[in-house]
């Protein structure tokens, strides 16, 4: 699908909360259009990197409490707290994220919540990440991730990026060198 088709696709499906996988090669911009999204709709963007994190990260960190001869599970600061009532979860480049933390993943993404932490109604849940064709660093991803996505594959689109390019103030010899 064209950037065009893919963003009106995303919104349509962030509208109703189901889980979105945008496929692409690397710098055609699947990071730009999520933020785009957030940035025109007025909403929170949180753009999580799972590469970044250990699978303990994601359903946070135990501590004993002492009173209760229990551990308390402290959520990951990271992860909307209902203070900000709309937004979009972005797990980008979520498939380069090592096989253990995609799978700490799987609860998050399907029920909207991991541990005893709850994802705030108002929020989606966008993953993206490049293709193993695109010859990047990126681990399979296992059927049960890939079952609770929706899969959209974003193509490059010289008619798109022109109009970008146009609103965004690129020099017109750029825009026409690309068009030609």
């Amino acid at each position: 699908m064209n950037p065009q088709k893919i963003k009106r696709s995303i919104e349509h499906l962030c509208e109703r909360k189901v889980p979105i996988f945008l496929w692409g090669p690397p710098g055609i911009g699947k990071s730009s259009i999520i933020a785009q999204i957030a940035k025109e709709k007025g909403i929170a963007c949180i753009d999580l990197r799972l590469s970044l994190l250990d699978p303990t990260d994601l359903r946070g960190i135990p501590f004993f409490d002492a009173v209760n001869q229990t551990a308390i599970w402290a959520p990951a600061s990271f992860l909307p707290d209902g203070s900000i009532k709309e937004g979009i979860l972005f797990l980008d480049e979520l498939n380069t994220a090592a096989p253990m933390v995609q799978a700490s993943a799987y609860q998050l993404i399907l029920d909207r919540k991991i541990g005893e932490y709850t994802l705030p109604d108002g929020w989606s849940i966008v993953a993206a990440g490049n293709r193993e064709s695109d010859r990047g660093v990126v681990f399979r991803m296992a059927a049960p991730l890939a079952n609770r996505f929706i899969h959209l594959d974003m193509e490059v689109s010289v008619d798109d990026w022109r109009v970008w390019a146009i609103n965004n103030n690129i020099d017109l010899s750029i825009i026409s060198f690309i068009s030609y």
